[in-house]
């Protein structure tokens, strides 16, 4: 047998054409086996309910801070009149970042029930500091936001890394380390439209997708939720755009911007039923006047779906963690609300409503 020094020829090769992973030696993630909700749920390009059960949801996530021009938008597009099929009004995640942020305008979305989560600052480069920087940096935004807000820390336990440049086993340790409960920074690049996309799941088997953008992680992680970024389509369907923004192949007029989003809404809706998150600086609509019209027009539609629901990210992984199926959703207490108008019974009760695992109830209020 040939050899370099004392090693076999044929093992170099293999481990140049089949690279080795910690995630490689890691159990093979069984839903209902070995990962039971709601602590755990493995990756998956198909939830086990039948995607006609699936309440089909919508997540809006806009990145960095909220300013006079990007609350002028948000109060457009996500105005109290406009309702999910339950009849409450629909939501969005903010990443928040240092940058041109309205902290009391930023108290008053968290009071309307929108999510807050935390934009984090792009790394140092240094393998040596970079968890440590990413502790201090984590800590301090939290903690900013809490200081000029009534928002409390446990409020805000969701995370996006700057340009999506992840810190792999680090950065997920720092983050469960300080109470956060999930990621969205790792990308997933579908090859074409009719492809699907994977659902969020949690990291107790690692990370078990395609690394697009190193380093990704691949140690157990138990109970911590990745929502993938998955890739939206650019229009002509050409390539995939991380950021709804960050196409190489633009759409030009409003038509061809609402026909952009619509159609990677439709490969969702008609596909797996994965949720369509349509992740967004908020520059991209205070620059463009008709990227604003054509989003209104989007949600317009999008709430036109009685199967369809425009929820924020937090709300989402409560969903992940408690499957409801449709004819039950409006039962369902993450997503429910207080009536304005008192028709809305207040009266506690718990029901039994069926789910993907059955180690759970669900109490109705």
């Amino acid at each position: 047998m040939s050899t370099i020094g004392s090693i076999p020829l044929t093992l170099i090769c293999c481990s140049v054409l089949f690279p080795l992973s910690i995630s490689s030696f890691l159990p093979v993630c069984k839903q209902g086996e070995n990962c039971l909700l709601p602590d755990c749920f493995c990756s998956t390009f198909n939830h086990p309910l039948d995607p006609k059960e699936i309440p089909h949801i919508v997540s809006f996530g806009f990145s960095d801070g909220v300013s006079v021009a990007a609350e002028e938008l948000f109060n457009r597009l996500f105005r109290h009149e406009r309702k999910n099929p339950n009849d409450c009004p629909i939501s969005m995640t903010l990443y928040i970042s240092e940058e041109n942020t309205n902290y009391p305008v930023l108290q008053d979305y968290s009071n309307k029930a929108f999510e807050i989560a935390i934009k984090g600052p792009s790394q140092s480069n240094s393998v040596i500091d970079r968890g440590d920087n990413l502790r201090k940096e984590a800590k301090r935004l939290r903690s900013n936001i809490n200081m000029y807000t009534n928002i409390t820390e446990e409020k805000i336990n969701g995370w996006q890394s700057a340009y999506l440049k992840t810190e792999g086993d680090a950065q997920v340790k720092v983050l469960q380390n300080l109470n956060f409960t999930y990621d969205v920074s790792l990308l997933y690049k579908r090859k074409k439209m009719a492809d699907l996309n994977p659902w969020p799941f949690t990291l107790d088997y690692g990370w078990t997708l395609p690394c697009e953008i190193q380093p990704c992680p691949t140690d157990r992680h138990p109970g911590f939720w990745v929502v993938p970024v998955n890739a939206m389509r650019d229009f002509g369907d050409w390539g995939a755009c991380s950021f709804i923004d960050s196409c190489t192949n633009k759409p030009i007029t409003v038509n061809q911007t609402y026909k952009y989003i619509m159609d990677n809404f439709r490969s969702h809706y008609h596909g797996n039923r994965a949720p369509f998150s349509i992740h967004m600086h908020a520059s991209w609509m205070t620059k463009e006047a008709k990227h604003v019209e054509a989003m209104d027009l989007v949600i317009h539609d999008l709430l036109e779906y009685d199967d369809v629901y425009i929820v924020n990210i937090n709300q989402t992984l409560e969903w992940m963690k408690r499957p409801t199926e449709l004819q039950f959703i409006r039962r369902f207490k993450p997503w429910n609300c207080t009536s304005e108008t008192g028709n809305r019974s207040r009266q506690e009760k718990t029901d039994k409503i069926p789910t993907l695992d059955s180690q759970y109830e669900i109490t109705i209020k």
